[in-house]
């Protein structure tokens, strides 16, 4: 899955102080990220959390956004099972059952969502929603922080420039499967 997210995910969602400690730039950080990529991503995911297009994410939203990312898991799992389900049948002749199965391999049920991390981490001005500043400002402020040269875009060397330890952790969205 952490495969299939952009560079710009990845600056939005790893400390940097990780990146820092780092002796190799992850593979997502090999090529130059603009500012207008990590503006557009976030626009997107921003655009995703607001579900009602309303300007402001709100626990209810963000709530369904944990929701759908939970259940997305619980189906990769479920397909996990059931392949292993097949596996220790080689012959097909139920000598595991079904039920037995089941029985020892649960599934994990969905957890009540709490948007209360999430909206202490952006919710700047604590009125409960997000609005789109409040959501792209940690991480443009950070990436402005990683532009030495203020050029628009972070290269690799720049992402592992000196000092950037001291750089503030980048903040992240709830992981959700489309």
């Amino acid at each position: 899955m952490l495969r299939s997210i952009t560079a710009a995910l990845i600056l939005a969602a790893i400390p940097a102080a990780t990146l820092a400690a780092q002796t190799e730039v992850p593979d997502e950080l090999q090529k130059p990220v603009t500012k207008s990529e990590i503006s557009a991503k976030l626009d997107s995911d921003y655009s995703d959390l607001d579900a009602n297009k309303d300007g402001k994410v709100t626990a209810a939203e963000i709530n369904t956004r944990l929701v759908k990312s939970a259940e997305a898991q619980i189906e990769e799992f479920r397909k996990e099972r059931d392949a292993t389900f097949a596996k220790l049948d080689t012959n097909s002749d139920g000598t595991i059952s079904r039920a037995e199965f089941d029985e020892r391999a649960k599934l994990p049920t969905v957890k009540q969502p709490d948007a209360k991390p999430f909206l202490d981490r952006f919710d700047a001005n604590k009125d409960g929603s997000i609005s789109k500043d409040e959501f792209r400002g940690p991480t443009m402020a950070n990436f402005a922080r990683m532009d030495l040269n203020k050029d628009g875009t972070v290269t690799p060397a720049e992402a592992k420039a000196p000092g950037s330890s001291k750089k503030p952790t980048f903040k992240s969205t709830p992981a959700v499967t489309r």
